[in-house]
């Protein structure tokens, strides 16, 4: 067990230094951003946690911005669906960053990746056919974003929760 628990914890320090060393590339600091990560989920996700969806989503060139609001859509969905916040952060950040539909179907948010990449094109002026491979996946995470912003603006966030109660004490 103490093994384990040396492991985990090595484990996690490195999940760290990797969140600093890729926040440190938008010139941004790695524990601010967890920090704020895990204020928005109200404590319920572990520094661990917080860290590897943070590293997912700077390695796919989100900045912070967009992923306190993928946070703050991960709390909200968690509370509607009456789902484990880790899985829907996780679910949403690597849906996102990997412009994997069926990841987020399980949430509730269905986003056609054509539709998408339409309206962004629409929105910059640009072509669908000029777009690079980034621009397709922020197109997918502001699709996802406004669609799930839309659909959970009524969850109140500020009322605690058996789960969350639950989740913190993990």
């Amino acid at each position: 067990m103490a093994f384990s628990a040396l492991s985990r914890a090595a484990q996690a320090e490195q999940t760290i230094a990797g969140t600093r060393a890729l926040a440190s590339e938008i010139g941004a600091s790695g524990d601010a951003i967890i920090m704020k990560v895990q204020a928005i989920t109200r404590g319920q996700l572990s520094l661990a946690e917080a860290a590897q969806n943070t590293n997912i989503a700077l390695s796919a060139g989100f900045d912070t911005t967009q992923i306190e609001r993928l946070s703050e859509a991960a709390l909200k969905t968690s509370i509607a669906l009456g789902r484990n916040l880790p899985d829907a952060l996780t679910r949403l950040t690597r849906g996102t960053a990997k412009v994997e539909p069926e990841l987020l179907d399980e949430l509730g948010i269905f986003v056609r990746l054509d539709r998408a990449v339409q309206n962004y094109a629409d929105k910059t002026g640009k072509a669908v056919s000029s777009l690079t491979q980034f621009e397709r996946s922020q197109a997918f995470l502001n699709a996802t974003l406004d669609q799930a912003e839309a659909k959970f603006q009524n969850i109140a966030t500020d009322v605690e929760s058996p789960i969350a109660s639950f989740e913190r004490l993990s």
